[in-house]
């Protein structure tokens, strides 16, 4: 439960430090300027990182509803 509070928490750090806007694929390049597109790739890298991070707290949480139930 702590580790997927810790992902979410430090997504944008996680996507700073890994590169991960680099490797994004986006559909719409060619709608977007240079810095536009450099934002949405780092918010939608920021997004999946923040969804493995809510993957990973939700078991945790599951467990601690019916532990105290």
């Amino acid at each position: 439960m702590m580790a997927g509070a810790a992902i979410n928490y430090s997504a944008k750090y996680i996507v700073r430090r890994l590169a991960l806007e680099q490797r994004v694929t986006v559909k719409e390049a060619g709608e977007l300027t240079g810095e536009a597109l450099e934002e949405y790739k780092r918010m939608k890298a920021c997004s999946i990182v923040k969804l493995v991070g809510l993957f990973t707290l939700l078991p945790g949480v599951v467990l601690v509803l019916i532990a105290f139930r």
